[in-house]
């Protein structure tokens, strides 16, 4: 597994970030997801600026946003400030589709225009408060849309890269809608993007396939979302999926008990399933950075716990990906 200590960082462990040539915690900040740095569920800002600041504290340098997680940015610059800029790498993206209207399901998404990919990275360094962006990353485009995306943009995005306004370019999937990683495999294959964000867990180790080694070999950065869902998070959820998916046939009835189904990843130094999802997560050695998103400092302090020490033994990430890689569907959403 690749990794580097920092001085005055503690335990952090750090990895190189593909061809960036980036230094990158293996844990890293999301700011999406149903937490968003607190605005999900009320969280003062104060606090989530707190959050911020203790993961730099543990360690932690690189902290993910996106123009569509509502104040994520404006809330990250402001929690930033005075914070030498060296210290940290900043990732944020430009959604290129539009959101399908309510009651009108398809044929209604269309690329944005080029001006407004402009518009939304000045937009984004405005709020971030930021000369430039470490990482620009197209965000969530579904396979259907990869080609034409791909074309519209990235000469645009050459062009912004050359005034400086971002040092290296990204390609993020949509998890919940490309059950086998398309646009990624596609991009891989174009060989134009830094890094990438891939949807990768214990119950989806399909990355493993093609995307996680094809990405080291042509050196491109991996962040990894989605390492603990609701699935894996909420036992009697994961009750349900492990019940349904014997019921479909996709797992047999004797591969793992009803109740508690996972748990026999829990001992000898790993306190949890999600403790266990993260260091599954963590333990390919294509994956640069694992992100994690919350407003506690607390359950911060324990993620990045949970991703360093003992890493899950191999015989049990093996068991995994015999159990789940077969499943042709992401899970754990």
């Amino acid at each position: 597994m690749p990794a580097a200590r920092q001085e005055g960082k503690g335990e952090m462990e750090y990895r190189r970030f593909g061809r960036t040539g980036l230094e990158v915690s293996v844990m890293g900040l999301g700011t999406g997801g149903p937490s968003q740095l607190g605005q999900g569920s009320g969280v003062p800002e104060a606090e989530a600026a707190a959050v911020v600041r203790k993961a730099l504290d543990l360690g932690i340098n690189l902290i993910d946003s996106a123009a569509d997680y509502r104040e994520s940015e404006a809330i990250l610059g402001r929690a930033l400030r005075g914070v030498p800029r060296d210290a940290y790498t900043l990732c944020t993206k430009f959604n290129p589709v539009t959101r399908a209207r309510r009651g009108e399901p398809g044929g209604e998404r269309a690329l944005k225009s080029e001006a407004e990919m402009v518009e939304s990275l000045e937009r984004s360094l405005s709020r971030l408060q930021l000369e430039h962006i470490d990482l620009f990353q197209l965000h969530g485009v579904p396979a259907a849309f990869y080609p034409a995306a791909r074309d519209r943009f990235v000469p645009v995005a050459r062009r912004l890269q050359e005034q400086g306004k971002f040092r290296f370019l990204g390609l993020t999937e949509s998890f919940a809608d490309d059950d086998h990683h398309e646009t990624l495999t596609a991009g891989l294959a174009d060989d134009v993007w830094d890094a990438m964000m891939v949807g990768y867990n214990l119950l989806t180790p399909m990355p493993e396939e093609h995307v996680l080694p094809e990405a080291r070999r042509r050196d491109v950065g991996i962040l990894v979302m989605c390492a603990v869902r609701r699935a894996i998070a909420r036992p009697e959820q994961l009750r349900q999926l492990v019940v349904d998916l014997k019921a479909e046939g996709q797992l047999a009835a004797d591969a793992l008990p009803d109740d508690a189904p996972l748990d026999w990843l829990v001992g000898d130094g790993i306190p949890s399933v999600p403790a266990a999802a993260y260091k599954f997560a963590a333990g390919h050695p294509g994956v640069s950075c694992v992100l994690t998103g919350t407003a506690n400092p607390h359950h911060l302090e324990d993620n990045v716990a949970a991703i360093l020490g003992v890493p899950l033994p191999d015989a049990a990430r093996e068991r995994l990906v015999r159990l789940f890689g077969p499943i042709r569907r992401n899970l754990g959403n």
